[in-house]
């Protein structure tokens, strides 16, 4: 009985994780997504900045020779700065949301781990004790004895004991 609860639980725990494994995917997926449309729209801006500057140099082509080419560069300089500010700041939100994203990815795992190195199996199931308590019931112990000295569960003798066939 109480290896079937034993593996009832374990098997509650391992559902447990593949849940939440699931959910955490479906949540990195849906970021993921929202950073793939940030670049989306990063592309279109720049392309629509391409357009302009070609539409740019097109209208000054077609001025008068007599123009001056400071006036020129100095509507350039303007009209660029007015066009790269956005692009700018969409850069900067893309940066701190690979910031954000990655903070929470690290915690996430160091979370992952830390509960990972707390599920611990019985020492019999290792097959560290196995043959101590083997060796102790071969020589006339019961499991409670066995237990007492081993400093183990009577519940995880009695299992060794079955795995062994010798119960």
């Amino acid at each position: 009985m109480s290896t079937e609860l034993i593996l009832i639980a374990f098997g509650v725990i391992l559902f447990t994780a593949i849940f939440y494994s699931y959910m955490r995917d479906a949540e990195n997926s849906r970021q993921i997504r929202f950073l793939a449309n940030t670049m989306d729209n990063f592309n279109k801006q720049m392309f629509a900045l391409e357009r302009k500057i070609e539409k740019i140099e097109i209208a000054l082509a077609s001025r008068q020779k007599t123009s001056n080419t400071d006036d020129i560069e100095n509507k350039m300089e303007q009209e660029l700065a007015s066009m790269a500010e956005p692009i700018a700041f969409s850069l900067n939100d893309i940066q701190s949301s690979f910031s954000h994203f990655k903070v929470q990815m690290e915690s996430r795992l160091e979370h992952v781990e830390n509960g990972m190195k707390s599920v611990a199996m019985p020492k019999s199931l290792t097959g560290m004790d196995d043959q101590k308590i083997i060796s102790l019931y071969k020589q006339g112990m019961d499991e409670e004895t066995i237990a007492k000295e081993l400093a183990l569960s009577k519940a995880e003798v009695e299992f060794a004991l079955k795995i062994s066939k010798m119960q």
